[in-house]
């Protein structure tokens, strides 16, 4: 679906109520895919995850003309949609991001309003948008969110890209899936999904490429998922008719590199030992320098992808270990030891979990080139700490940047 900002996005008027209504009924993944319910769904639902979502913007037109900067950042949800855009149309450093890779973003759903969040976002930034749906929801999500008044409308959750620059060529990769989250508290059908989408920039094509890649399983599950993505954007640099070697590429995501295998009651026992028993040194050099352990980078440099040059290697989300999703599998012996071990606020845990990579591109230093309209200078690779809105945090994650050459 493709749409203008004078025409109505269909994904902000349309209601999958019938689907979730008609499909959520169904207690496992087997006995819906056997029933008559599915069956007559079946071409709706694979419209539905599988053709992006494409907002074009009349008045999108690049802030920056002498180099390019790009924005990874999960959004959680886009709940603080007003913050967020007054963030990415104020801050002195994302308010000149001309390409953005958004991982959580919302349509339809009650948390963040029932607005659709990459529509929004285009308006708001003057920038076409390409959404690509990842899960069709049947709760209102986790935690607090199951208690939220009214219901949710489109129930939709996905990824999303945004640039001022023309785009050709959107294409939505569903990659391997790692969990049954149809069987899941937070019951959802469909699976983690990469956007690809060809950039028209000073006279050439960058590919532009962004996931999320699963949180609940393993280093290995989130390395397949990654060589599906990687496999997919190869596909476009030979249907591109140009070499592997000079067609440029950014990656960019919310790769969940926190190095450990989690889902079940056996690997939370686990990880809560090896936590508690590494000491915080330890522990903080693994969670910020995961390469060891997460085959997902080592897979970007097969394919030939830079990656430390354009991450500054700080973290990008924390969580408290007293607070950490796995803590309700845990044996209670081990939630006693727990407490014992760790104070009343809990322990802190900072990860790196969202990356860049690229293949044909440079990455800028600080203050190495200075753009001719606006006097922007360009900046080394960061992670932007500390934002928020009224008080409250934007994210659970936090927005990395990167200036890259379009010159070379």
């Amino acid at each position: 679906m493709e749409a203008t900002h004078e025409q109505t996005a269909q994904c902000t008027t349309r209601s999958n109520q019938h689907l979730t209504r008609e499909l959520g009924r169904f207690a496992t993944f087997a006995e819906l895919r056997r029933s008559d319910a599915y069956r007559a769904r079946e071409a709706e639902l694979k419209r539905l995850l599988n053709e992006p979502k494409v907002y074009r913007s009349t008045d999108a037109r690049p802030r920056l003309k002498s180099f390019l900067r790009v924005v990874e950042w999960n959004i959680e949800r886009g709940a603080r949609l007003e913050g967020i855009i007054e963030a990415l149309n104020s801050h002195p450093l994302l308010r000149y991001a001309d390409l953005l890779l958004l991982n959580e973003l919302d349509c339809g759903m009650v948390r963040s309003g029932n607005c659709n969040v990459a529509l929004e976002l285009s308006r708001a930034l003057e920038a076409h948008a390409v959404y690509g749906v990842e899960y069709l929801e049947f709760t209102k999500g986790t935690g607090d969110e199951l208690h939220l008044p009214g219901e949710n409308t489109a129930a939709l959750h996905g990824n999303a890209i945004l640039t001022r620059y023309p785009i050709f060529n959107p294409q939505i990769v569903r990659l391997p899936r790692c969990e049954n989250n149809f069987e899941s508290d937070e019951k959802r059908l469909g699976g983690r999904a990469g956007i690809l989408i060809d950039v028209e920039l000073a006279g050439k094509k960058l590919l532009a490429v962004t996931a999320h890649l699963d949180v609940v399983n393993t280093p290995r599950c989130r390395a397949k998922q990654m060589r599906a993505l990687l496999e997919a954007a190869e596909a476009r640099v030979n249907s591109n008719r140009q070499s592997s070697a000079g067609q440029a590429v950014i990656v960019g995501g919310d790769f969940n590199t926190h190095t450990f295998a989690r889902g079940g009651k056996l690997r939370s026992t686990r990880n809560t030992l090896l936590i508690l028993s590494s000491g915080q040194q330890n522990i903080s050099r693994r969670l910020l320098n995961p390469q060891s352990k997460e085959p997902v980078l080592s897979c970007l440099a097969q394919f030939g992808y830079e990656v430390d040059a354009l991450n500054d290697h700080s973290a990008t989300s924390r969580g408290i270990v007293s607070n950490l999703d796995d803590s309700k599998r845990v044996p209670g012996l081990i939630k006693w030891w727990v407490k014992r071990r760790v104070p009343p606020q809990g322990l802190l845990l900072e990860f790196r979990l969202d990356w860049f990579a690229a293949r044909g591109l440079r990455a800028l230093k600080a203050g190495e080139l200075i753009d001719r309209a606006t006097g922007a200078a360009s900046v080394d690779p960061q992670t932007i700490h500390g934002l928020a809105h009224a008080g409250a945090p934007l994210s659970d994650h936090d927005p990395i940047v990167v200036d890259l050459s379009i010159n070379n």
